[in-house]
């Protein structure tokens, strides 16, 4: 028996309900990221840490080195497995991409920002702020606009407990904020890369889905 128009419309909408009901909650593929440029953040303040320490006889290279290695690493990479990421299932949904540009931007700021810092550390030594002290800033800034892509990233693909991470980025922003003169703060700054991105990076990957379309 053939089904009036009626139902036939009916049902076609149930479809195109369901569908945009599995697309919203789509799970987010991009969870290697974080896990990549929070490892590779942490390996470079690790560095710089041990160096301050006398632990790792670097000098000024082991301050400086470990962070142009690790940010040409990271968008090397970034571009290399970008294109794979964005063939997973759900890749192109509203949560996805409002993810994968809210957090290419703060790459991208936090690149830019590092970039001018090398050029105007000693600008201002005759004001009385030593030199190389203006990169103290990058941690609390970095981790302040962490808080602000996870918020971002949380409601845009409705993912709830992203908003802890946003909530644990702030957190650390503030501590950072009262080391700035500290070098234990490259200790502090390692210890929230891996918990405020390697971390929710690893269990974002688990729950991503497996097959490339």
């Amino acid at each position: 028996m053939t089904q009036p128009p009626d139902a036939d419309l009916a049902s076609d909408l149930a479809y195109v309900r369901t569908l945009a009901e599995e697309g919203a909650h789509a799970p987010l593929v991009g969870g290697r990221f974080y896990v990549i440029w929070g490892g590779l953040m942490a390996a470079a303040s690790m560095t710089a840490y041990l160096t301050t320490m006398d632990v790792l006889p670097l000098g000024v290279a082991g301050m400086i080195a470990p962070w142009i290695v690790a940010g040409v690493i990271g968008w090397v990479l970034s571009f290399t497995i970008g294109r794979r990421s964005g063939a997973k299932p759900g890749a192109a949904t509203l949560g996805n991409k409002t993810a994968a540009a809210t957090w290419f931007a703060v790459g991208v700021f936090i690149t830019l920002f590092w970039a001018a810092m090398m050029l105007v550390h000693g600008q201002y030594t005759e004001y009385g702020v030593p030199r190389y002290f203006l990169f103290s800033l990058l941690f609390p800034i970095g981790f302040g606009v962490y808080g602000v892509a996870f918020l971002a990233t949380a409601t845009a693909a409705r993912v709830g407990w992203l908003r802890y991470f946003a909530i644990l980025s702030w957190a650390f922003m503030s501590v950072t904020m009262f080391m700035l003169a500290s070098p234990h703060q490259f200790l502090v700054g390692a210890v929230g890369m891996i918990a405020c991105a390697v971390a929710p990076g690893l269990m974002l990957m688990r729950r991503e889905p497996a097959d490339i379309v």
